[in-house]
């Protein structure tokens, strides 16, 4: 009876310890068992791990002898506790906090054609490549006064930012309907990164504030004037990412599956990674997305009814508003540079201004670059603008 109890006691430290992985997986399974799991996991196989050392010390005073048939269920469990902290999407993407930056652009070992993350908050201009990025979803850092979030999901391709000055720094909580799940450390409320909107926790109901970024290549970065710190990045950081299963993540990018959203529960009017452009922005008041091929093959992409621009820059795009300096303005792209047809005015690709009459940047809007499949899934009501 005490070998059956045994082996009882290490299966369910071994469901317990893994649980994040396939409670994640399975769309069925409500995200609060995903929320209560985080914080009783680690005392739920403690108790179990003891428990078993301690029943067997017991066994051995009373028998004099050791019980050998103890040791496969005490491994097991062993296995389970290292799990239960390895396993966790916690630990497989550790946030940063406050990474070390740099303005000596020549040390970092970056190609022209790297994706950087451009964020310009509160008159704080800090880069952050993404292939360092992906390895931990999170960088938590300060923009003068202010504390800000940028998340990157790795599965759904969804790079945003948060304002969360009030809340404080996030990191990855877990994952549900192919997108992470942000968490907050002072409170542990979960948030779905892709709606920004809390699902439960002591700050639920809440809602992230969402800031606009910029995507540019390095050698675009490169170009910027003044100098803007980035993180400074070796090698090692730069790694090619994976999964904590190697060789997993390489086959998941070459098919057509999405874990944690079935074929049957996904939209496949497109393939799932066919990559959108999204409106996230409230202030332009649409809910709309565009065919990333199609913006890049038109290079500005104007939205009359909703007063904004997308503008493709060497595979990036990025979006403004179509009003500078409370003039509205028609926008081509010549050598470069954004030019307004009727004033001349001409700005940068990230909207800062160069020359003319009117002396105000573009206001950047918040956009989303990710893959059909998860925007479909959490935008079901958007509307394709074709062009």
């Amino acid at each position: 009876m005490a070998i059956l109890v045994f082996y009882l006691l290490a299966l369910i430290a071994l469901l317990v310890g893994t649980a994040a992985i396939y409670m994640a997986l399975l769309k069925m399974v409500p995200v609060s068992w995903q929320y209560y799991h985080y914080f009783l996991r680690k005392p739920v196989n403690w108790i179990i791990f003891l428990t078993l050392v301690a029943w067997s010390a017991i066994v051995f005073a009373q028998q004099g002898s050791f019980p050998f048939w103890a040791i496969a269920p005490l491994s097991l469990s062993a296995l389970a506790l290292v799990l239960t902290y390895k396993m966790h999407q916690e630990a497989a993407f550790p946030a940063v906090d406050f990474p070390n930056l740099t303005t000596d652009l020549r040390q970092l070992p970056l190609e022209d054609d790297a994706q950087i993350a451009v964020v310009e908050y509160e008159g704080v201009t800090k880069c952050y490549p993404l292939d360092y990025v992906i390895h931990h979803h999170v960088v938590n850092d300060r923009f003068g006064d202010t504390l800000v979030s940028l998340t990157y999901c790795a599965m759904c391709h969804l790079v945003i930012a948060f304002d969360v000055s009030d809340i404080g720094p996030l990191f990855v909580g877990s994952f549900k309907g192919a997108n992470m799940i942000v968490a907050d450390r002072k409170t542990t409320t979960f948030f779905q990164q892709a709606t920004r909107k809390s699902i439960i926790g002591k700050l639920h109901p809440h809602e992230l504030t969402l800031i606009p970024i910029q995507q540019l290549r390095w050698d675009d970065v490169k170009k910027m004037h003044p100098t803007p710190p980035v993180v400074a990045v070796t090698k090692k950081d730069l790694r090619e990412f994976q999964l904590p299963i190697p060789g997993l993540w390489k086959k998941i990018i070459a098919s057509n599956s999405t874990p944690g959203l079935s074929k049957k529960q996904r939209d496949n009017t497109f393939p799932p990674r066919t990559p959108i452009i999204g409106i996230l922005d409230k202030t332009v008041n649409a809910d709309v997305f565009y065919l990333k091929r199609e913006v890049l093959e038109r290079g500005i992409v104007t939205n009359v009814d909703s007063n904004f621009f997308l503008v493709s820059n060497h595979g990036s795009v990025n979006g403004f508003k179509k009003m500078a300096g409370g003039t509205n303005i028609r926008v081509s792209a010549e050598n470069g540079e954004l030019v307004d047809l009727d004033s001349k005015t001409r700005w940068n690709m990230r909207g800062k201004y160069i020359a003319g009459t009117i002396r105000s940047d573009l206001q950047p809007i918040v956009i989303s670059d990710e893959y059909w499949f998860s925007w479909k899934e959490y935008h079901k009501n958007s509307v394709l603008m074709r062009v």
